[in-house]
């Protein structure tokens, strides 16, 4: 019995520590120019976790003890995890402008451009549902005209979208 509550002491506590594990991801589409800008929050506690289980380094990202790999790995993890694909084949590739952090959270500032002006967008969000099962990607498209928003996790982690 005395195990029994120790373990749901212990479980109760870890959910309390960091009830919500989300991003926002905000994307700028002009698809005759050829052009996706975005920018992409995540939570530093949450990126220290990708780099602890993922690469088995501890990052402390934004102090003095941050690992001098800890940012190109980050990078290589959102490239594996998110992805851009327009007119159902072409995959962008998306390059790191620049990365600020804030309020315990990185913002990463990305862009990429097509080969041809774009008639569709799919958006694969699989950001850090391998290591949270709670974990929700918001995702904002401002297409010139109007915003979409969307609410990805686990489960559904695709947006398609056609201009």
């Amino acid at each position: 019995m005395v195990l029994f509550f120790t373990v749901l002491v212990q479980f109760c506590s870890a959910i309390l520590a960091h009830p919500v594990n989300v991003s926002v991801t905000n994307m700028d589409i002009d698809a005759k120019e050829k052009s996706i800008e975005l920018s992409i929050k995540l939570f530093t506690h949450d990126l220290e976790t990708i780099l602890h289980n993922k690469y088995n380094i501890d990052g402390w990202i934004g102090t003095p003890n941050e690992h001098s790999d800890g940012r190109r790995l980050l990078n290589e993890y959102i490239n594996e995890r998110f992805s851009i694909t327009v007119n159902n084949s072409e995959k962008i590739i998306l390059t790191t402008d620049s990365t600020t952090i804030a309020d315990e959270s990185m913002w990463f500032y990305m862009k990429g451009t097509a080969n041809r002006p774009f008639s569709n967008v799919e958006v694969n969000n699989r950001l850090l549902t391998d290591f949270f099962f709670n974990q929700t990607n918001l995702v904002i498209i401002n297409n010139g005209q109007r915003d979409f928003g969307y609410k990805l996790d686990r489960n559904t982690h695709k947006i398609e979208l056609a201009f």
